[in-house]
Parts: C-alpha cells; sequence; structure tokens
C-alpha cells in the first residue's frame, strides 16, 4: 500500500472576527442614518389628513367671510375637531379676526388658519 501525502499548501483567503465586527458596525451605523432620515421626511411630509384638514377649514373660513354672524365654536368633520374662535381685533369694531385650528383624534393639532376681515355691515 502506498500512501500519498496531501499537503494543501495554499491558504484559504479568510477575515478576521475583529474585521467582520468593524463591518457590522459600519452598516449598522448606515443604516441607522439611513432610517432617522426616512423618519424625518415621513414625518414631514404633507399627509392626505393634513391636506383634507387644510381644505375643510379653508371652507369654513370662507363660508365665515360671507356671514355676518359668525362666533366661535367647536364642531367636528370628518373624524377632524375643529376649533373657530372668532374676535373683534386690536378693538376695532369693523376688523374680526377669525382663528381655525384643525385637531385629529389623538388632539394633535394639526394646521391652523388666521385671518382679519372686514365687517361690511359696519
Amino acid at each position: 500500500m502506498v500512501r500519498v501525502k496531501l499537503s494543501i499548501k495554499s491558504k484559504l483567503a479568510a477575515s478576521s472576527i475583529i474585521e467582520v465586527l468593524i463591518s457590522m458596525v459600519v452598516i449598522m451605523v448606515v443604516f441607522g442614518i439611513a432610517m432617522m432620515i426616512y423618519a424625518n421626511i415621513v414625518q414631514s411630509s404633507l399627509s392626505v389628513t393634513k391636506i383634507r384638514a387644510q381644505a375643510i377649514l379653508n371652507q369654513t373660513l370662507q363660508a365665515d367671510e360671507t356671514s355676518a354672524n359668525s362666533s366661535s365654536t367647536t364642531f367636528t368633520v370628518d373624524n377632524l375637531n375643529i376649533e373657530q374662535t372668532v374676535k373683534n381685533y386690536n378693538n376695532e369694531p369693523n376688523l374680526t379676526e377669525i382663528d381655525l385650528a384643525a385637531y385629529d383624534a389623538n388632539g394633535q393639532q394639526l394646521i391652523t388658519l388666521h385671518k382679519v376681515i372686514i365687517n361690511k355691515n359696519e
């Protein structure tokens, strides 16, 4: 019987545990930064709810401009709580200040509108 000795003289290229850990840390840092950027973009973008609230407040403001007897009220439209405040502007009898604010179901303020209008009746 003839024994044949096999010897592998070439080395396998491999990474050490330190190199693997460093690469994992770099990947996690990049992933964390990407997630923060994504969260900021999603949070700051206009949502459908904000656009709908803007449209409702604009309609309410137009209706208040044409009617002479607007008062401070709170009402609900499409699961949005609308708070309307009407008062005289700087104690001028012919100027009216209208503040509108829209709140979601959680009570978080979505959008506000502020306008001063001239009373045509006086």
